[in-house]
């Protein structure tokens, strides 16, 4: 159901801390006419943390208005809590999106049967569900045995995997019925050689017609060709997470223009050193 290039879309703010709307418009356009397979709204890369709920459905209600039957429109509602993550996955779905990415419990490190009844939970809500992976945010690294278990719940159709393991995702690939999506961009042409369908992507947000273009390569098989073409952008991609995401990927867009580059506390701008060397990524791509 969801493949291919899917940018972990930032939130805009203005200078207030308010949301810029017109930006994000202006940014789900863009990905419109870069073919972006899907847009993901209110991620780790959107500062989710920092948006009040009444922030999540502006958004998503301008990503469905703008962007609906055009792309996939995949709505960030996991949260630490259950009820809270059931509530916002409802409201999601009747805003109009197509599915919910919904992170596993970050900080209270839930066991396999909490976790369980918490996804079952959420699944109720009949939303397809995309199950978010990452052990270095949340503090729990699931196992094979766990992804397993988790199959029982239908409304789950696929895993971001991002913990950094490609072992993971060989086994997540060959013992399991999830699509696995990369979480992590360094390593998708690798996770789409196991078998991966495509990856919920940070740089895309900078590069989408690009990263769009490995993508589809990498799933037609020609993998020599999308490896050129990641090698041509290493150092940019390479220079987005030089601090916390999405620190450094908001701060490039800026650079084009996009949107500014104001975050809400407690993230903060990148440092001098880094800025410079995304300036100059930057920089050599736009003379390129």
């Amino acid at each position: 159901m969801f493949k291919g290039s899917m940018v972990a879309l930032v939130t805009p703010f203005n200078e207030d801390g308010s949301l810029d709307e017109k930006s994000l418009k202006d940014l789900i356009q863009w990905h419109l006419d870069a073919k972006t397979d899907a847009i993901v709204l209110s991620g780790t890369t959107g500062e989710s943390p920092t948006l009040l709920d009444d922030e999540k459905f502006k958004i998503f209600e301008i990503a469905v208005k703008l962007a609906k039957g055009k792309t996939k429109i995949i709505a960030g509602t996991g949260t630490y809590s259950t009820k809270r993550s059931k509530f916002l996955t409802k409201k999601a779905k009747e805003i109009g999106v197509d599915g919910a990415l919904v992170v596993v419990p970050y900080y209270n490190k839930p066991p396999i049967e909490g976790l369980i009844k918490h996804f079952e939970e959420i699944a109720k809500e009949k939303l397809p569900i995309i199950l978010y992976h990452h052990p270095g945010r949340t503090g729990t690294k699931l196992s094979i045995d766990s992804f397993i278990k988790l199959q029982k719940i239908d409304q789950i159709i696929a895993i971001k995997e991002a913990s950094g393991s490609l072992e993971l995702a060989k086994e997540l690939i060959e013992k399991t019925r999830f699509d696995v999506l990369s979480g992590d961009d360094p390593l998708t042409i690798e996770m789409i050689k196991l078998g991966a369908k495509g990856v919920i992507s940070v740089v895309a947000n900078v590069i989408p017609k690009e990263f769009k273009k490995i993508n589809d390569l990498c799933l037609n098989g020609d993998f020599e060709k999308a490896q050129n073409i990641y090698n041509e952008h290493k150092d940019l991609i390479q220079s987005m997470f030089l601090q916390t995401n999405p620190i450094c990927v908001k701060y490039a867009i800026s650079l084009l223009g996009k949107c500014k580059s104001h975050m809400r506390l407690p993230l903060v701008e990148p440092n001098k050193i880094f800025s410079e060397k995304i300036k100059k990524a930057i920089e050599a791509l736009v003379l390129s």
